[in-house]
């Protein structure tokens, strides 16, 4: 009798043991799938967000990944993306940074039965210029309107005669989409206030120290410049030391931009930033990944628009340096 006990006992436990070994590995959804995310970006902060959400989709939904960042190289981000087709991977996301640079490749990814979504950047005339399956990311043009909008309602409020303003808009990348359609839609909001000054400010790339150099040089040969309104993250991060280095005090040169890297949001406390766009780019990364899996498993291809979040209070700031150390905003 004992003996049946002791086998009992046994048994009981191996069976106990073997569901919950089973229930503890219990697959993931995209278990066994592959994603790559093709982009021009570089090794910064905005980035830095943007890979957060990938690796935590990612995470959850069992799947690799992997990120490039060619760092405004458009030759070096189509290597990347070639090399990304040559892998067969389950899906790519690709940042549409040329209106004409992809459509061959994005075409032929698709006819070799690769997903191809967009992100952060796309074609300026969206699916009829980018055979593309969708886009994840802020709408551009209301994003530039936005912004263009508070700064030039700002300097209207102040009094200061807007017919005699001049608008400066430094950009990482002269030509690429994003600056292009940002600064045509701030251009938009200006001559609703009859501004006609516009000048393009050749920020130099990536690079924070050339950015801030590029700036400062542009305020001290250009005291005229009402207006300085960064076109990208970078150059919108270098605006309130550039603003110190050309002796400007705070509000004396209406500044403001996009994104909420910690350089921009200490300049909006400080008050030389006046409002910047938060396109919520941790969003971009995490719907990238979630967005290719629920394509291979239902055909599903939602357009999201991530952004046109306006900055321009202290419960917001305080609101995102919160998040910011973990990468989320």
């Amino acid at each position: 009798m004992k003996k049946n006990w002791v086998i009992f006992l046994i048994i009981t436990v191996f069976l106990v043991s073997v569901t919950s070994l089973a229930f503890g590995q219990e697959k993931k959804p995209a278990e066994g799938m592959y994603f790559r995310l093709v982009t021009h970006g570089g090794d910064d902060p905005f980035w830095a967000v943007v890979q957060q959400g990938m690796l935590d989709a990612a995470k959850e939904l069992g799947c690799q990944v992997d990120i490039d960042l060619a760092g405004s190289d458009l030759a070096l981000q189509q290597k990347r993306f070639a090399e990304a087709v040559a892998q067969k991977p389950n899906g790519i996301a690709l940042v549409i940074n040329d209106d004409t640079a992809w459509d061959k490749p994005v075409e032929e990814a698709l006819a070799a039965g690769i997903p191809v979504i967009g992100i952060n950047n796309d074609d300026s005339r969206g699916p009829a210029g980018n055979k593309r399956l969708c886009y994840i990311g802020q709408s551009e043009e209301r994003a530039g309107y936005m912004i263009g909008l508070r700064l030039f309602q700002e300097a209207k409020e102040k009094g200061i005669d807007l017919t005699k303003a001049h608008v400066a808009m430094p950009v990482e990348v002269p030509g690429a989409n994003y600056g292009v359609l940002r600064s045509n839609c701030i251009k938009r909001a200006a001559e609703e206030f009859g501004i006609a000054s516009f000048e393009i400010v050749d920020a130099g790339g990536l690079e924070m120290t050339t950015a801030e150099q590029r700036e400062t040089s542009y305020l001290l040969a250009h005291p005229e410049t009402t207006f300085m309104i960064g076109l990208g993250a970078i150059a919108t991060d270098r605006l309130t030391d550039s603003l110190k280095n050309a002796g400007k005090e705070p509000g004396e040169v209406i500044a403001g931009g996009f994104d909420t890297t910690a350089a921009t949001l200490n300049g909006l406390r400080e008050g030389y930033i006046t409002a910047t766009i938060d396109q919520q780019q941790y969003l971009q990364g995490y719907y990238a990944v979630n967005v290719l899996y629920l394509y291979n498993k239902y055909g599903f291809t939602p357009n999201i628009d991530t952004g046109g979040y306006l900055v321009d209070s202290i419960e917001k700031i305080d609101m995102i340096e919160k998040l910011s150390p973990l990468h989320v905003r």
